[in-house]
This record gives C-alpha cells, structure tokens and sequence, in this order.
C-alpha cells in the first residue's frame, strides 16, 4: 500500500523538502495547493518515516491519507475551525477561503483551536478586539489564542507557558501567520510578569485558574476585560468566588465546556 506525505512548505523551498525525499526512495509530487505540497511514497511506513524527518527538520509535515477510501475521514479530522463569520483556524497543510485564516500546527504544545474551551475565548477575541489592545494569553500553548488576537487587531500579545517546547511551537506559529513582531513568548510564571494588559485570557484548569485569580486581575488594566476558560459549568460558582474584584457577564457554552467573560469592578 502507498503512503502519502502532506507538507507545508512554510518559509523553506519545496526544493530543500524534496532533497530530503530524493535520499529515501520513490515518490511522486501528487498536487500543490499554495504551498501545501502532497507526495505520494511507496509505503506507509515510509510516509511516517519522511513526516518525522521533515519535522525535526522544521517543516509542517502529516501523514496525509493512504486512499481514497480514508480521505473523507482524513479531510475532516483536519478540516479547519470557523471563529465568527470571518476567520477560520486551520493546520498549515489544509487549505481556507476565510478572510482570516489562522494557521497553527500545534507541535508538542497544546491548542490546535478546534477544543471548544479554545473555540470560547476564540468568539470573544474576534467580537470584543477592536484595534490597539495589548494581551496576555497565560499558558498560551501552541500560542493560538496569542497569535489569533494580534489577527484580530490586538497591536501587541503575550504568551507565556512553563512548557519551553510549546513555546517554540508558538513562536514558529507566529513567524508562519507574520505576527512576531508584535507577540512575545516567555517561560516565566505570571507573577513575573511586569505591567498591565487590556485584554488577559486564560485557557486552564479551574483549580490553577483560582490559584492565579489575584495575579490574573493584577495585570487587568481598569478598562480591560478578563476570559477565563477551561472549566465545566459546575466549577463556574466556585471560580467566580475566586474572582470578588470581577463583575462577569452569562457564562459563554459550548458541549461540555464554559467559559467566563468580566470586567473590573467599579467602586
């Protein structure tokens, strides 16, 4: 059985992808889509060999499917996540037609978009950035949320994360959607972090997010607004608690997954 190697060309050559192919056998260059390039190899357990290389090497790189017959499952496994009415996210080897398009290949860090707890403080990015915020995403992952709400208008945003692999996911994901010159990435726990932010989103488990609540607020700006997700409706009561100095609005839903969305306090 053939195998297939799907292949986002990213900011390197197809030239240098295929010098790795030529030293590994047959292939043949199926179709390019943009610079989605997929190749055809004589086994599956070549086309996952080449992936791992092409990866260790920097490249967007999946084991595309074998036939026609796992193609429809392939394409929606991969097919890319809407965001409002304008923007899809998507892995680097799958084409959209949005009029933002998001591209994130997640690597060893954690956010593809797609999870609905990713999805909730994706909608509340494209509705409430309206030009000009500074944000601090708090384990940022893959950086989606990082790099999604500087496409969405932000000027500046912060990603930090103790995973030090995902960071470079992260950073990669910026350079790929040309944002890195106005996002950062940093290993570094919150109460690290200097200044205050119009927008902080954090997108984590319900006991860590109330550990962090005195430290998520300490970086709110007065005028900015907090999201917090990752929880299930029954840790809402409780992770409000943690929150006194916020006012929230209706808990945003989506499957099993909740999210809150809140301002300061006005005294």
């Amino acid at each position: 059985m053939t195998g297939q190697v799907v292949v986002a060309a990213d900011e390197c050559s197809l030239a240098d992808v295929e010098e790795m192919f030529g030293a590994a056998g047959e292939w043949q260059l199926l179709r390019l889509d943009r610079w989605v390039a997929r190749y055809e190899v004589r086994d599956e357990a070549l086309a996952r060999k080449l992936t791992a290389e092409l990866r260790n090497a920097g490249h967007p790189a999946v084991v595309g499917p074998p036939d026609e017959a796992r193609a429809v499952a392939w394409e929606k496994r991969n097919r890319p996540t809407p965001v409002g009415r304008r923007a899809e996210v998507c892995f680097p080897w799958i084409g959209s037609r949005a009029e933002i398009v998001i591209e994130i290949d997640p690597g060893v860090g954690f956010g593809t978009g797609d999870h609905p707890s990713t999805r909730l403080l994706l909608e509340e990015l494209s509705s409430n950035i309206t030009g000009n915020e500074s944000v601090l995403d708090v384990g940022c992952g893959s950086g989606v949320l990082t790099v999604a709400s500087v496409c969405f208008g932000a000027e500046r945003a912060i990603g930090i994360d103790i995973n030090t692999a995902g960071l470079q996911a992260a950073e990669t994901n910026a350079r790929r959607n040309r944002v890195s010159d106005r996002t950062e990435f940093f290993a570094m726990p919150l109460n690290e972090i200097c200044g205050n932010y119009d927008v902080v989103i954090a997108n984590i488990h319900d006991n860590v997010l109330r550990e962090m609540a005195n430290d998520l607020v300490a970086r709110l700006a007065p005028n900015g607004w907090i999201g917090l997700s990752g929880v299930s409706p029954g840790q809402l009561s409780r992770l409000r608690g943690a929150f006194p100095q916020i006012v929230f609005e209706e808990p945003r839903m989506m499957e099993d997954w909740s999210a809150l969305i809140g301002r300061r306090q006005i005294e």
